[in-house]
């Protein structure tokens, strides 16, 4: 019996039967049934005590583009605050770019900040800003004997969005756009990726 139903049920010819405890009653009842429910299900939503991340990603540098990487990252609540966390990633994109170089590789490592719903019951949208360093290397040449590697070292600020879409309570799908600000011996460098892949959510 609905809550409506519940107070009509007192109602005889368009006037009130003198049961006001049994109506009350009644309504109560039904309030507290329908409330029950929402309860359980807020409780389901609480956010993970751990998120692992990783999937493939697509790097475009200035004047070059890596087409294959790895990228890994994980997080988790930031104190009390369920819809802030923190996030430590690492990732790798390599490039075979003959005549320019044997090997182009370009690696990653930061932490910040990300936000995003608590809920984990349908598709979450989420921002983060990170910073660390990057490192970019040449490799000449595949005979050992006359291989030179260029490297450099720098520092990285990378912002990004996304979306994490999940398949059942403990996977979901995510797919990530990122800006990266580095800086390479003086040179500022503008740097864009695509990242695909699965975050896995502990409890």
């Amino acid at each position: 019996m609905t809550w409506l139903a519940a107070c009509k049920f007192a109602r005889r010819g368009g006037v009130y039967v003198n049961r006001s405890g049994q109506t009350l009653g009644w309504c109560a009842l039904s309030v507290f049934l329908l409330a029950s429910p929402t309860t359980a299900e807020a409780q389901t939503s609480d956010t993970p005590t751990v998120e692992i991340g990783g999937g493939v990603q697509l790097l475009h540098i200035p004047d070059e583009t890596y087409p294959f990487g790895l990228n890994l990252d994980l997080s988790g609540p930031a104190g009390d605050h369920d819809r802030v966390r923190w996030v430590a990633e690492a990732g790798m994109a390599q490039d075979h770019a003959v005549p320019i170089a044997d090997s182009l590789s370009f690696y990653h490592f930061g932490a910040g900040v990300r936000l995003m719903p608590a809920e984990r019951r349908r598709a979450a949208p989420f921002v983060q800003l990170l910073a660390g360093a990057a490192n970019a290397s040449a490799r000449r040449s595949t005979d050992p004997r006359i291989a030179t590697t260029d490297s450099a070292w720098g520092p990285m600020i990378q912002p990004g969005l996304g979306v994490a879409v999940p398949l059942n309570h403990w996977v979901a799908v995510v797919g990530q756009g990122d800006y990266r600000f580095a800086i390479f011996r003086g040179q500022l460098d503008n740097e864009f990726r695509l990242s695909f892949g699965a975050r896995f959510m502990l409890w």
